[in-house]
């Protein structure tokens, strides 16, 4: 009997020193590694002669970061993202038979991909930052023929693209959440985009005879990218 009583408390005791454990693990404050990343609502709104050919547009924005100080006042950035700013559907007869009715969309979006440098505050409740990258711009065109019942695959062809570059000036303000890792991003980045061409809506004219006539358009394609989203810094692995 006696010897069952010393089990039990032995066992009592084991679970309750690896629960103990693994609530001290549990409450161990997370450590920052130098990466970080966040995902941004992103509104494009054209400036110079680019706005007198191109509506605003809508999008999204995907950004990393590396700490190159321990502390984080300097970063190396890249982001990628694209914005979409015209949108057609014209509903069309299959050429044979009239029975049957298709979607032809056709979509102008702006793609880009750039890397720089960012100067930011590490610490506080507000955390202004400044930045400058230089991006790949790709402004592209694409027709998508599909059922009207989504009872086939979509078919595409690209109409038209054109890449070209711009200087990327930006800034805005990080608010952390609480003690956790993650803040609220607001920013604004102008682009200094060089000269391409590009399609608007309506810019494609179907002719009689099958083909299609592009009218394209060629200007400077400066624009404000406007974010609001998240940030997380990517936490340290823990030694135990």
């Amino acid at each position: 009997m006696q010897f069952k009583a010393v089990s039990v408390l032995s066992t009592a005791c084991i679970f309750a020193s690896a629960s103990g454990a693994g609530a001290q693990v549990y409450n161990e404050p997370q450590i920052p590694s130098r990466f970080s990343f966040g995902g941004d609502i992103a509104i494009s709104q054209p400036k110079g002669e680019f706005a007198n050919n191109v509506p605003t547009g809508y999008g999204f924005d995907v950004t990393g970061m590396f700490r190159i100080d321990p502390k984080g006042w300097f970063n190396i950035r890249a982001d990628i993202g694209g914005v979409q700013y015209g949108h057609e559907r014209q509903r069309i007869l299959f050429p044979t038979t009239g029975r049957v009715a298709l979607n032809l969309d056709t979509d102008n979006r702006i793609g880009f991909g750039g890397i720089g440098l960012q100067l930011q505050f590490p610490d506080g409740m507000l955390r202004p930052y400044a930045n400058a990258s230089i991006a790949a711009m790709d402004f592209w065109t694409e027709s998508c023929l599909s059922g009207t019942d989504n009872s086939f695959d979509t078919l595409c062809n690209q109409n038209h693209s054109d890449w070209s570059h711009a200087g990327i000036f930006g800034g805005g303000l990080l608010i952390p959440f609480g003690k956790s890792l993650g803040s609220l991003n607001l920013g604004a980045r102008y682009h200094y985009g060089a000269r391409a061409t590009y399609l608007k809506k309506g810019d494609i004219t179907d002719n009689p005879d099958g083909t299609v006539t592009l009218n394209l358009r060629n200007s400077k394609t400066d624009l404000v990218l406007w974010q609001v989203g998240v940030n997380f810094i990517i936490p340290r692995p823990t030694r135990r």
